[in-house]
């Protein structure tokens, strides 16, 4: 299971290929544990860190009384504060490893890009 959408811009031109502080996507790759990862988020803007789980199961909240489970996602640390969901994590090699979408004080919970590229039939 993934947590993520598609869209389509209303202008090209108010697209732009690079994130922010990182650059251009160079491709995508599978995360392994203590992979060191990157992203740009709307709340914190440019973080570091590392994978620090695999094939980790999570309960994740969306609100009051409403629970989903997600299987097979990565863990990293406090790389991320709300507002930061739907950032593209990246590793050093600026490849596409996942797709930020939950996380508390302490951890980040990372879809992996490859279900979700999968789960919504795309690719880079």
């Amino acid at each position: 299971m993934v947590d993520a959408a598609i869209a389509r811009p209303l202008r090209q031109e108010d697209v732009n290929p690079e994130i922010l502080n990182i650059g251009a996507i160079k491709g995508t790759a599978s995360a392994v544990l203590g992979m060191p990862l990157k992203k740009t988020g709307r709340t914190t803007n440019y973080t570091e860190g590392q994978v620090t789980q695999v094939d980790v199961t999570a309960n994740v909240g969306y609100g009051e009384n409403r629970t989903a489970l997600f299987t097979d996602q990565l863990m990293a640390g406090a790389i991320s504060q709300p507002g930061d969901s739907g950032s593209a994590v990246l590793n050093n090699n600026d490849e596409l490893v996942g797709l930020l979408f939950a996380g508390s004080d302490t951890t980040t919970i990372i879809n992996r890009i490859e279900n979700v590229f999968s789960a919504l039939n795309l690719t880079l």
